[in-house]
């Protein structure tokens, strides 16, 4: 499990979120809802080590962050930006570089999962030779995507990862989500978007930042816990989404 407990975050003396509890379990499909400023992304990235915070604790498999190797940690909770990096070269080079990286030199690029991510985004053979001046936005995007899926990740952390995308690819990437997630009972995810419609489909669950105090909802469609809360105090400031 990964919980997060009494997580504040200040800046320039304004409170993005303060008292911020929320738990990420086995099977988990989490909406992060918000409205543009109530600190989505730095959330997110707060979670994988990437922004500090001023309070609080974040623990994965009964550790805190400063016990983990944090590029192990990276891989296990992998987080995926809207505008995800691309290395040079080619996709197929992309995809390689990654698993000669130190944290992920003990694991190998399993080349069967790889094709069927592609068949999943109804994608040929031949885009893993396509480089990087040659993709749109969006095709960089499914790269991003397919690159952390197999490093073999136990949660996602899907930050806006379709709103480069058009309709259609916007239904394979949710597919292969969805193949993903079916793959190990262990695999869960949190995603937040400004489509509503698309969390509706794909969460059962949300941690809500809109200004009043946070919480995990359960809709009532859902057979997850409802236990599981979030508390939180959330003040929009202007530049943190």
């Amino acid at each position: 499990m990964l919980t997060a407990r009494n997580l504040s975050r200040h800046i320039d003396g304004n409170p993005i979120w303060s008292d911020l509890s929320f738990s990420i379990k086995s099977g988990d499909r989490v909406a992060l809802r918000g409205p543009s400023g109530s600190g989505k992304t730095l959330l997110m990235r707060a979670v994988v080590g990437l922004d500090a915070i001023d309070h609080g604790e974040i623990r994965f498999r009964d550790r805190s962050l400063d016990q983990w190797n944090i590029p192990e940690y990276r891989r296990l909770v992998r987080y995926i930006p809207q505008d995800a990096a691309f290395l040079s070269g080619t996709v197929r080079q992309s995809i390689e570089q990654f698993f000669t990286f130190r944290a992920n030199r003990d694991l190998v690029l399993d080349t069967a999962e790889l094709e069927r991510y592609l068949d999943i985004l109804q994608l040929p053979g031949s885009f893993l030779d396509k480089t990087a001046g040659h993709l749109s936005g969006g095709e960089k995007q499914m790269v991003a995507i397919m690159r952390s899926l197999l490093l073999g990740p136990e949660i996602l952390l899907l930050d806006e990862p379709t709103s480069n995308l058009d309709e259609a690819m916007v239904s394979r990437v949710e597919a292969l989500v969805e193949a993903w997630m079916t793959g190990d009972a262990e695999r869960r995810f949190v995603w937040t978007s400004h489509d509503t419609r698309q969390l509706e489909r794909l969460t059962s669950r949300s941690i809500e930042l809109n200004g009043f105090p946070a919480t995990s909802e359960i809709r009532p469609d859902s057979n997850l816990d409802t236990t599981d809360r979030a508390i939180g105090r959330q003040s929009r400031t202007s530049g943190v989404s």
